[in-house]
């Protein structure tokens, strides 16, 4: 064990100094939508910026977009993997640690907890009432709700969640998420609803 932990050590050092060399890459980026928040309340430049980088391609588009990400948005671990076409629609989304996307996902107002490993083409709008008053109506204006997705789950490709969705659960390709999700299920369907619950992962082995 702790041999596979030193073996570790180079490898996360490389990292942190790729992402160092990215995270002064994209200052002017990070300048550009610091500056925006400062001065208003909209995210116009945020967003520019986002669709910039989410078109860079290969080894560099992922590493720039994650240091972008790093800075801009209101809390992101610098271990993630976001993947080409993906962007962030409002900087107040939350990444954990070692989360990964796929390709061509939308991300509004979400908290991703740490190792939420998510497919390609999955939105994840700001929740389901954003032109409804509270009496369900149509409104002009816009309400933003925080869509959770607890640490370890797995969301399959295509996926739409507007609710909160628990830790270690697998929600599958295609499904439309509208109610909220326990822990440690499998999710399918449209409307989305629990298909069976899933074992708690085993702990992990002790050195001896």
């Amino acid at each position: 064990m702790m041999i596979a932990t030193a073996a570790k050590r180079p490898k996360r050092a490389i990292k942190a100094a790729i992402f160092t060399i990215s995270l002064a890459a994209v200052i002017p980026f990070i300048l550009a939508t610091w500056l925006e928040k400062r001065s208003s309340r909209g995210e116009a430049l945020f967003v520019l910026c986002t669709q910039i980088l989410a078109v860079v391609p290969g080894f560099f588009g992922r590493w720039l977009r994650g240091a972008f990400y790093f800075a801009a948005l209101d809390r992101c671990s610098w271990e993630t993997h976001i993947g080409f076409g993906t962007l962030f629609t409002h900087r107040g989304a939350m990444v954990g640690a070692r989360v990964s996307t796929g390709a061509y996902c939308v991300i509004g107002h979400a908290r991703l907890g740490d190792e939420v490993m998510i497919g390609s083409r999955v939105s994840i709008p700001s929740g389901k009432r954003q032109h409804m008053d509270d009496a369900g109506k149509l409104a002009a204006t816009t309400r933003f709700e925080a869509v959770s997705v607890g640490p370890q789950s797995w969301v399959g490709e295509g996926a739409i969640l507007v609710a909160n969705v628990g830790r270690e659960c697998i929600v599958a390709a295609g499904a439309v998420v509208t109610k909220e999700m326990p822990s440690r299920c499998l999710i399918g369907g449209n409307p989305a609803r629990v298909i069976r619950q899933l074992a708690p992962a085993p702990p992990p082995a002790r050195a001896d």
